[in-house]
């Protein structure tokens, strides 16, 4: 009896154990299984609704309303689980030929905490107000696609209009870019073909010398401070020298085969620049000396000024891109502009071949992004690469502005959603 009794003991604690490892060896795989659960399913849920949120903001400057931006900073996920395990046990002679390990149970749970952030205050000032830098040309050669960058961040090239009343949120008259657009899109025809190239290189401003300088009054120290703090001495003839300031920034290059092309010409007539050169300065118009007055056409300038948006400018010029229906024009409740005859203006001609957001009463079947607002449905669909594209880019530069340092911003909102 003692005998039996050791026997169902060890049968017991034998049991327990195989349940025991059994709920260690699951805990010991669901980390990694967890990760690989969630991970994507995040990733794939943050970009649909940044996406979500930029063209609801889109439709909504449309409507001449506020936009509205809720930032994400983080999301913690805390993986738990618990489990049971026991031992049914049982004599060998009350359960003939039945044999019993035990039996367990064991739970797991996913509990995120989603952190949200509603930009505010000098958040929106800084990112939203302040104009790009022409530096951000320079993506281009990453991959971004050039007819799309100028034509939704730029308001004028060398005083070539872009459609500026576009980028207003209640536009005084139509106004239209078919010249500026003419342009661009033989520039970026041309970068597709290997005629031209985006850099940042340095070149030294002749415009803004000094006083000629003698050789005698050079010395070893002036060279090396100069070089230090960015100057040069070039010689000017007469053994006399002028200091000059090098500038870094971006240029753009003429290849050989391309200086004389006809293309090239009518982008040289269109922007006012000097024809048959093979490298323009490309700056900002906000930069020193872009306030001179505009050269001849037939002289023509050897800098491509650009007159730089900012990301709300930008979100307002989309706005245009966007199809208000019908009875909202009517009833006032989108603003619109008269045309010379009297009727609404067809502001969609601005953004025409790049971005247009399509609306609906219904909910549209294979939308690649879609928001309701003001009963009706405005969407992108899956096949409307260019509208999609557009809105990759704007997510890329607002990270850009992101990343030149935010302070602590609004408050912070901690929402936990697990079970």
């Amino acid at each position: 009896m003692v005998e039996r009794r050791g026997i169902d003991r060890r049968r017991k604690w034998a049991g327990l154990a195989a349940a025991l490892a059994m709920a260690v060896s699951a805990a010991g795989c669901l980390g990694p299984n967890a990760l690989r659960a969630t991970r994507m399913k995040y990733n794939e849920a943050i970009r649909s609704t940044n996406d979500e949120q930029l063209l609801m903001n889109i439709v909504r400057l449309r409507y001449a309303d506020s936009p509205v931006f809720v930032d994400l900073p983080s999301i913690t996920s805390q993986f738990e689980m618990a489990g049971t395990a026991g031992f049914l046990g049982g004599r060998g002679n009350q359960f003939p030929g039945f044999a019993n390990i035990g039996n367990g149970e064991l739970t797991a749970r996913d509990s995120p905490t989603l952190s949200f952030r509603p930009r505010e205050g000098k958040d929106v000032s800084r990112i939203l107000l302040t104009p790009l830098s022409a530096e951000l040309f320079s993506v281009v050669n990453a991959g971004a696609n050039l007819e799309q960058l100028l034509l939704t961040t730029i308001d004028d090239i060398n005083d070539v209009p872009n459609a500026p009343q576009a980028a207003i949120m209640v536009p005084r008259g139509p106004d239209s870019n078919d010249e500026y657009v003419r342009g661009i899109r033989l520039l970026a025809d041309l970068y597709q073909r290997g005629g031209l190239e985006l850099k940042i290189g340095s070149q030294v401003d002749e415009d803004n010398a000094s006083d000629p300088i003698t050789a005698t009054g050079l010395g070893g120290d002036d060279l090396l401070n100069a070089a230090k703090d960015g100057y040069v001495y070039r010689h000017k003839g007469d053994g006399r020298f002028a200091l000059l300031k090098r500038d870094k920034g971006l240029v753009l290059k003429v290849r050989p085969g391309y200086v004389d092309s006809p293309e090239m010409l009518e982008v040289e007539r269109i922007f006012r620049l000097r024809p048959g050169l093979v490298s323009y300065r490309v700056k900002s118009d906000l930069m020193e000396n872009a306030l001179d007055a505009p050269k001849p056409l037939d002289d023509g300038e050897e800098t491509i000024y650009l007159h730089m948006r900012s990301i709300l400018q930008i979100l307002l010029f989309l706005s245009k891109g966007v199809c208000v229906p019908v009875e909202h024009i009517e009833g006032r409740i989108a603003p619109s502009t008269p045309d010379a005859d009297g009727r609404p203006y067809d502001w969609t001609r601005v953004t025409a071949g790049n971005f247009f957001v399509r609306s609906s009463k219904h909910r549209p079947r294979g939308a690649e992004a879609a928001v309701h607002y003001r009963g009706h449905w405005f969407y992108i669909p899956q096949d409307d690469v260019n509208s999609r594209s557009i809105l990759a880019i704007i997510e890329i530069l607002v990270s850009l502005e992101d990343s030149e340092g935010r302070g602590p911003g609004g408050p912070l909102l901690t929402i936990p959603v697990g079970g």
